[in-house]
């Protein structure tokens, strides 16, 4: 069985090449020489003379060839591994060699710009990565740590450049089907993880951040308690002013009969703060109160034609198609009615106030526009007892909010698109809607 021949590769083929050329060389030399009888010396002679430089020049000849070839290969293995100082060179001032050379150093040149920057990034990522407070590590493709910064050393309890390289798994953290957790259930309890995927130094790593859950929660309790107490304090110190005021004028005028009508109004003034006191905490008490729904079978023109009807033809209905809803009436109707009064308000004497009921088949719609500046402040809009206005309350768009979730419902406000002011907007499920 014979074995199938193999190809020649680029260099024995020159190889090849210069050896026919000498041997042919060689032959028709040998020819003439046998046919015109020259001598033994003459025949040494031009052995030496001519035959062997004639090989030392085809072995230049190759060496000219290969070497470009050996040279460029050097270059491209120097790229391969980010080395972009051993370049491409020829001698040649001219010709395609010397094209290639010029090609090769602008791309080497492009290359180094571009390590360059993405090290330069690299390090301001690294850098950034230290000055966080969560603690943050960064792996590569095997899982092994590459980068952490002070604060994951303090969460394993050690310098994580002590424990660089080793896998995650002895973090506690494992990478399954493009996705981290933890390998102990209870660290998800108390830390939440998030991940991304990232390039560094030309190679995929994986960006692993943890939060404090706990952290979070009481960030959050603290927003919710300073927006209380900032409330609290303002209608708190509201009440007390004037009650401390009165109280220090009674302490510094004798009683006497002449006078006895102020103390009696100052005493009367101090007992209507006190209990204005006492109706705002339980206001407070009461917005986040779980009303007892009284669920009965309403239509939409009954529910809103008689609350139109209160505000003296400034509000303009429009119901596209009547339909039944199943409410707490009497409840709605007070949430609608703030909302209407709020509109009003925001509108002016002039301004009114429209009022639009929908439904397309998945849940009803009860829209209240008003005409007036427009929201301000949306962040606040539904804090208890925050209000824009003077005599305010800050109570009817929570106290609305609540009846109308306690519907399963929602109640946005927002300003309007088609027009100046804003909008209030009630969305009751469909479950709730009959037609």
């Amino acid at each position: 069985m014979s074995l199938p021949m193999k190809k020649p590769n680029f260099e024995q083929t020159i190889e090849i090449f210069c050896l026919i050329i000498w041997l042919l060389f060689t032959v028709l030399s040998a020819f003439f020489m046998v046919t015109l009888e020259v001598s033994t010396l003459s025949v040494i002679t031009y052995f030496f003379l001519v035959l062997c430089p004639l090989a030392l020049l085809l072995y230049h000849f190759k060496q000219r060839v290969i070497k470009p070839f050996y040279h460029l290969s050097t270059t491209i293995e120097a790229i391969k591994n980010e080395e972009y100082g051993q370049r491409f060179y020829t001698s040649e001032s001219s010709g395609i060699l010397h094209s290639l050379q010029q090609e090769t150093q602008q791309l080497c040149q492009q290359l180094q710009s571009f390590k360059s920057e993405r090290d330069h990034q690299a390090i301001l990522l690294f850098r950034l990565i230290e000055q966080l407070p969560s603690p943050i590590a960064i792996f590569d493709n095997n899982t092994a740590l590459v980068h952490a910064n002070e604060a994951f050393s303090n969460w394993i309890g050690k310098p994580w450049q002590s424990q660089r390289l080793l896998k995650a798994h002895k973090f506690s953290l494992e990478y399954h089907s493009g996705y981290w957790r933890f390998n102990h259930s209870t660290l998800g309890d108390e830390w939440q993880l998030r991940y991304s995927e990232l390039t560094i130094a030309g190679t995929q790593a994986h960006l692993v951040i943890l939060t404090d859950v706990q952290a979070v929660v009481s960030q959050a309790q603290r927003d919710a308690w300073q927006k209380m107490i900032r409330v609290l304090s303002h209608e708190i110190h509201n009440s007390l002013s004037p009650i401390k005021s009165l109280a220090q004028t009674l302490i510094e005028i004798p009683s006497t009969q002449e006078n006895q009508a102020d103390f009696e109004q100052a005493l009367g003034v101090i007992v209507q703060r006190s209990d204005g006191l006492m109706s705002f905490v339980n206001r407070y008490a009461s917005v986040a109160k779980q009303h007892q729904l009284d669920i009965e079978t309403i239509s939409i023109n009954d529910l809103l034609t008689p609350l139109v009807g209160l505000f003296d033809n400034r509000v303009r209905l429009t119901i596209e198609q009547d339909f039944t809803l199943q409410i707490d009436q009497s409840l709605l109707e007070q949430a609608l009615v703030n909302l209407i009064k709020n509109a009003l308000e925001a509108g002016g004497e002039n301004n009114a106030v429209y009022v639009k009921a929908y439904h397309n088949h998945k849940f009803a719609g009860i829209e209240v526009l008003d005409e007036g500046h427009g929201i301000k402040n949306a962040d606040n809009l539904f804090v208890p007892f925050y209000t824009t206005k003077a005599a305010g309350k800050g109570i009817g768009l929570i106290l609305a909010k609540n009846i109308v979730e306690q519907h399963n419902g929602k109640l946005s406000l927002t300003n309007r698109k088609d027009a100046q002011g804003a909008i209030a907007h009630i969305q009751l499920p469909l479950m709730a809607v009959s037609t």
